[in-house]
């Protein structure tokens, strides 16, 4: 019995440990957030701008937060002008 259930876990699993993990697409969100300038580097294309934030980091003149844990980072937008 415990031969036929390890057959099924290998059966199972192995699909699981051999696939392929998708690339970004051009195109896509990933690649073109991935293709964009950091978030903390925004503030020097705007200097107008007082903060700004990707919805995962919210930066000001003075330096950037950490990115919460379940984030899905956009184009970086400014929240506050000077």
């Amino acid at each position: 019995m415990t031969v036929r259930l390890a057959a099924l876990l290998a059966i199972l699993i192995a699909p699981v440990a051999f696939a392929e993990t998708p690339s970004a697409q051009p195109g896509t969100a990933a690649a073109s957030h991935a293709a964009q300038r950091p978030v903390p580097v925004f503030g020097e294309d705007h200097p107008e701008c007082a903060e700004w934030s990707d919805g995962c980091i919210v930066c000001t003149r003075e330096g950037c937060s950490l990115p919460g844990i379940a984030c899905v980072p956009a184009d970086p937008a400014c929240r506050k002008a000077k």
